[in-house]
């Protein structure tokens, strides 16, 4: 039996009526149907934009009941979704944005431009995580506080375990 007399009994190439169609292929089908959701592609990314900004708003009207009521519970899940919605906008979009600009030879230096990114931001992290150490440090000598002295000595701890993270991962991951 040929497989293109096979594929003529197929309901896609025929219609209602049950008689073959004639000139319609299966490229022309599937050109039809990319065309159509690159047509409703504009209306799908804005309904996906108009349902995080909803989201986004019951979670600020939560927060606002939350505090009112002094609420654990509802501060948590509120919190949560003042955080995850813009952070789970921004990784779709970059998603989207890297998946299509993006070629094969071009991935080895993506993925190498976010390892010295995630260096460099933990470098400056543990800077930062420093200086603050600094401050609290200063403030429990002046103010004798022992929860300053405390805080000091875990972001000290924090800085140099970041430090040492930052400075012994890359060479552990490019060993792999």
């Amino acid at each position: 039996m040929n497989v293109l007399a096979a594929s003529d009994n197929l309901p896609i190439f025929q219609n209602e009526s049950g008689e073959k169609k004639e000139g319609t292929t299966m490229n022309q089908t599937v050109a039809n149907l990319t065309d159509d959701l690159n047509s409703k592609a504009p209306m799908i990314s804005l309904t996906i934009s108009t349902l995080f900004s909803i989201m986004f708003l019951i979670g600020v009207i939560r927060m606002a009941y939350a505090l009112v009521t002094k609420t654990g519970m509802v501060l948590k899940g509120s919190t949560g979704i003042l955080i995850g919605v813009p952070i789970f906008v921004l990784t779709i979009r970059l998603f989207f944005i890297i998946s299509f600009t993006t070629t094969e030879s071009e991935i080895p230096q993506l993925v190498t431009d976010v390892m010295n990114l995630l260096i460099k931001s933990g470098f400056y992290a543990a800077i930062g995580m420093l200086f603050i150490g600094l401050l609290m440090k200063l403030f429990h000598k002046f103010l004798n506080h022992p929860e300053y002295g405390r805080w000091s000595k875990r972001l000290f701890i924090g800085s140099s375990s970041l430090i040492a993270l930052t400075a012994i991962m890359p060479i552990v991951l490019r060993s792999i």
